[in-house]
This record gives structure tokens, sequence and C-alpha cells, in this order.
């Protein structure tokens, strides 16, 4: 049985008035991700949302060897101790589990 990798798909957009929260945030999760085997493959600005509606300013994708990793990293006390500071840093911030298909 192949093994794939499990995704964290991130769709953000940071608080313009709490720009030293984002530094700090995103100075801080992406080390405890790579803990985890989290590893970042991606970054897009998105440019356009077609459906009209409000559209996050960035999806990121990191690869993480399986779902058990992705819990682990989002339970983990460090982690837990930083989400006041997420939340302050970002407008509007979701994560979503996804998986390739064979």
């Amino acid at each position: 049985m192949t093994l794939l990798p499990v995704f964290l798909h991130i769709e953000s957009s940071p608080n313009l008035q709490e720009s030293q929260a984002f530094q700090q945030y995103i100075g801080l999760a992406p080390q405890l991700m790579q803990q985890y085997g989290g590893v970042p493959i991606a970054s897009y600005d998105v440019e356009e949302a077609l459906d009209g509606g409000r559209s996050p300013k960035a999806f990121v994708v990191v690869s993480f060897p399986d779902r058990e990793a992705i819990y682990a990293f989002f339970n983990d006390p460090a982690y837990q101790a930083i989400i006041p500071l997420r939340d302050k840093a970002f407008a509007h911030l979701r994560f979503f589990i996804t998986s390739e298909r064979i």
C-alpha cells in the first residue's frame, strides 16, 4: 500500500492593523509545523474571487506525513499557546486537511 502525504491547506488574510502579531506568528508556527514533519510546498497570492465574494489574500499548502501529524501539531501545547497571537494576526484564517486520490 502506498502512503500518500496529507496536506494542510491554509487560506488567510492578515489583519493589517496587527502586523507585529502577524510577524511573530509566522516566525513561530512554521517551526512548530516542522517538528511534526510539516513541509511548506506552495504559497499563492489570491488575485481575484470569481464568484464576486470576498476572498482570502493567500493560500498556503503544507505537506505532512499523515493526518495524525497535523492533529499533533494543532494540539501541541506550544501551538495552543500562540493561538491568541494567531487570532489577533489574521482577519481571516481557515485550515483544511486534504489528501490525494489515486
